[in-house]
């Protein structure tokens, strides 16, 4: 009988020791091998009485494969193990797992998107003919093995696994990514750009009333995706951050009143409600402008006399022209308010363009 054979560790979930799990690895051509065989299930469809898992985004997929094949060379493709429940439950000795191949039911109970995103990774490299396709076949990911789940446990299993799980925020995420060039544009900017300096927040995502900070990272790194879309190659980025801690140093100098100035909780909070000058939308849309100077071919040198008229603008919430102009809405107690959309920054954007003198797209304002 031909037999899947898998080293792992027993792991006693139950405290009578009713309850055994096994933690183990699997290559990434066994994932690929079992999914094409259709010997690992992933109960992902709704209409099937033994549907347990989520539908399957191939987005997801995607992006999961692009990251394997931007990583695997050098050894930093990190995945979280995956979860399979095992029926009937597998024979277990001297270390080793024993499955029989065609007979053995291996349901995915979480991990389908990154199983598929192997399987996919494994795909597009071996379309391109390439010689690495026998390390990614060899490269392998956790699993934990649960026995002989019920499918009411199964589901509970699926539950558990992603609903006590917490992303972490965008802010801190990009703190801790060292592989996006828009990232690392960013934070280079922090170093560079003095107005930058103790203002930025790195972990949270939102600046509440007791947070100090001017922006987060989150936004600075939109910002700076907005000033170079689609930009993926870490080639030529000095001169890109030199570019850019230029405008950034020039935009933030024309902002009335010094906004970068360092404040108090409370002396931020209420500038927050007052300026539109401290907000995640302008920050954005000055993004947005840097990129239309950057595709105008705007030497660093000019960009003074471009961005000086910033200074004329009223950045006041309660100014007429923000609510004309999309940027602002009125709220229910009559306060102007401003929501981090696409829409308003795009609005706020626009307002810009005009106010500085670039020719509207399309012939709109």
């Amino acid at each position: 009988m031909f037999e899947l054979l898998i080293k792992g560790v027993p792991v006693q979930r139950g405290p009578l020791g009713e309850h055994i799990s096994y933690v183990a690895s699997v290559t990434f051509g066994d994932i690929t091998r079992l999914l094409n065989d259709g010997h690992l299930y992933i109960p992902n469809i709704l209409e099937l009485p033994d549907f347990a898992q989520r539908k399957l985004n191939m987005t997801r997929v995607k992006a999961i494969a692009r990251y394997i094949l931007d990583t695997y060379e050098d050894g930093t493709t990190f995945f979280p193990p995956i979860c399979i429940n095992v029926q009937p439950s597998p024979t277990y000795r001297d270390g080793n797992i024993y499955l029989p191949y065609h007979s053995v039911s291996l349901r995915l109970t979480d991990g389908q998107h990154r199983c598929y995103g192997i399987r996919q990774a494994f795909e597009d490299i071996q379309e391109q003919g390439s010689e690495y396709v026998n390390m990614v076949a060899r490269l392998e990911i956790g699993v934990l093995i649960y026995a002989g789940l019920n499918l009411e446990d199964e589901r509970q299993a699926f539950r558990d696994q992603n609903l006590l799980v917490q992303r972490p925020s965008v802010s801190l995420s990009h703190t801790f990514d060292r592989r996006s060039p828009t990232v690392l544009i960013a934070k280079e900017l922090l170093k560079r750009v003095p107005h930058f300096r103790n203002n930025v927040e790195m972990v949270e995502n939102g600046l509440g009333k007791h947070n100090p900070k001017l922006l987060t990272l989150a936004t600075l790194v939109r910002a700076t995706q907005y000033m170079f879309p689609n930009f993926k190659s870490k080639e030529d980025l000095e001169q890109l951050v030199d570019w850019a801690a230029t405008f950034w140093k020039t935009a933030a100098s024309n902002l009335p009143q010094d906004p970068w100035q360092i404040k108090s909780k409370q002396e931020r909070a209420a500038q927050r409600q007052e300026s539109l000058a401290v907000s995640a939308v302008l920050f954005q849309a000055l993004g947005m402008l840097a990129h239309d100077l950057y595709q105008e071919g705007v030497p660093a040198e000019n960009f003074f006399q471009w961005l000086t008229r910033l200074q004329e603008i009223d950045w006041q919430r309660n100014n007429q022209l923000w609510q004309e102009r999309g940027v602002t809405q009125i709220g229910a107690q009559g306060e102007a308010i401003i929501s981090n959309t696409k829409t308003t920054v795009s609005a706020c954007h626009r307002l810009l363009r005009e106010f500085i003198g670039i020719a509207p797209l399309s012939g709109l304002i």
